[in-house]
């Protein structure tokens, strides 16, 4: 999502209203997958600096365990559906749940964890309005 909102100026501004108005939260998966991209030291602090801006969701033991369950319900669908989504966004999600807030994204893998675990999830854009996903790096 924060890379789409780089991308797209409209995006970008609301995406930074709503960072402004404490609507947007995070978590370390996220930070991780973030800081990936800082491309030499002096962006990577200044990345940083800016994602400690926001609300950080922890992740404890209730947490993973919770995105173990998920995983559970996906393998439960048939041979392996569970690997249709990456760890991380069964992290992502299991914290966004435990905090009480929706998973903003561009990735329809979290309709995929919310299909079967009822997590909250909500799109940035519709699908598919906003091209290929950016990549790494």
């Amino acid at each position: 999502m924060w890379a789409w909102s780089r991308r797209v100026p409209d995006l970008f501004d609301e995406f930074h209203e709503q960072v402004d108005a404490g609507a947007i939260a995070t978590c370390h998966p996220v930070i991780l997958e973030l800081l990936y991209s800082a491309r030499g030291h002096d962006e990577f602090l200044r990345l940083r600096g800016e994602l400690g801006v926001l609300v950080t969701c922890p992740i404890g033991p209730a947490q993973w365990d919770r995105a173990v369950a998920v995983y559970d319900l996906l393998a439960a669908q048939g041979p392996r559906h569970q690997r249709q989504v990456g760890h991380a966004d069964l992290l992502i999600a299991a914290a966004a749940e435990a905090a009480g807030v929706p998973v903003l994204h561009y990735d329809e893998d979290f309709d995929r964890i919310a299909g079967v675990s009822g997590i909250a999830t909500r799109w940035v854009r519709p699908r598919g309005s906003l091209g290929e996903a950016p990549g790494r790096g």
